[in-house]
């Protein structure tokens, strides 16, 4: 496993890290507490220190799920939560971070993210209260997440934030117009989210998947009739590769992430331990340059002629 400075913090973060929405239990159709937990202890018993959960994965249940799994354990993890949205305003903020430290038992977070930027609330606001935490004591560092390359910016003027974390995936690329490239001169960190794009770059779904109740992917922009098929034959042209390294398609779609200009870590969520340790197969070895170029390629089949979504969970299409 290969470790990772985050921007010029003292925190390094594994290149391959554990999203843990799934376990709130309300979008991805269901999850298992004993399942989670043990995805987790698998994750921080085998090198992988990034454990990323946030407020809103099921009011709360994600967050307390990683509390429990990590007692004992705290020191192996770097832990990462969000404050929500709606609670951008200063004591919002504070009572959001308040209440993340008691669901997860410990005296502090690693990185402190701002999930979603809010316009009704100015971002100094929200910055101010972030940058007082972190003098506290209660956050070690500060992140943004979903944020436009303007907002960013914005963000920025009212005070440092080490890291980002934005959607990116073979599948979904627009980061690399603008924010990469300012990531990398202002050294912050990126931590990607969605690498295997929901699951559609492992190769398990077929172009007639039955969705279950409450897995709400079907509703998202890549599972959409028509630009879903397309993504599947992405997924499929990924075999070749996987069986050359003795990975999987996922695997595979994880290492072109973690391989590519100023990308931190890759956040990949499990069910359970078995999902995590696959999950980790990604880490440890190296596509070639040829291969990362040809893999390129083969993604540019759809985002090369992918509409501008308003994010990675909507179908609003904005350009």
């Amino acid at each position: 496993m290969d470790y990772r400075r985050m921007g010029n913090s003292d925190i390094f973060l594994s290149e391959v890290s554990l999203g843990c929405w799934v376990m709130g239990g309300d979008y991805w159709g269901g999850a298992d507490d004993n399942d989670s937990i043990g995805a987790i202890i698998e994750a921080v018993e085998n090198g992988v220190n990034f454990i990323d959960t946030a407020e809103i994965y099921g009011r709360g249940r994600s967050e307390e799920i990683v509390g429990k799994a990590l007692k004992g354990r705290r020191s192996k993890a770097v832990i990462s939560s969000k404050v929500w949205k709606t609670h951008m305003r200063y004591d919002d903020v504070k009572k959001a971070c308040e209440d993340s430290l008691r669901r997860m038992q410990t005296d502090y977070i690693d990185v402190y993210f701002i999930h979603y930027p809010n316009d009704e609330v100015d971002i100094g606001e929200t910055m101010s209260a972030m940058l007082d935490l972190k003098k506290e004591g209660k956050i070690r560092e500060i992140g943004l997440s979903n944020f436009s390359m303007t907002q960013m910016e914005e963000a920025l003027k009212a005070g440092r934030y080490e890291v980002i974390q934005p959607c990116y995936s073979l599948l979904w690329r627009f980061i690399e117009e603008d924010i990469v490239p300012y990531c990398i001169e202002n050294n912050i960190g990126i931590v990607a989210y969605s690498p295997i794009a929901q699951g559609i770059l492992t190769g398990k779904f077929t172009k007639d998947w039955e969705f279950k109740t409450g897995d709400n992917r079907k509703s998202t922009p890549l599972f959409q009739p028509g630009l879903f098929e397309e993504c599947l034959s992405v997924a499929d042209a990924l075999k070749p590769y996987a069986q050359r390294h003795g990975k999987t398609q996922g695997q595979v779609a994880i290492n072109w992430v973690t391989s590519q200009p100023g990308i931190t870590s890759a956040i990949v969520g499990a069910r359970n331990a078995a999902q995590m340790k696959e999950n980790m197969g990604a880490a440890g070895w190296r596509l070639s340059r040829q291969e990362l170029a040809e893999i390129d390629k083969i993604g540019r089949r759809v985002t090369d002629r992918l509409p501008r979504y308003e994010n990675f969970f909507s179908t609003r299409i904005i350009d």
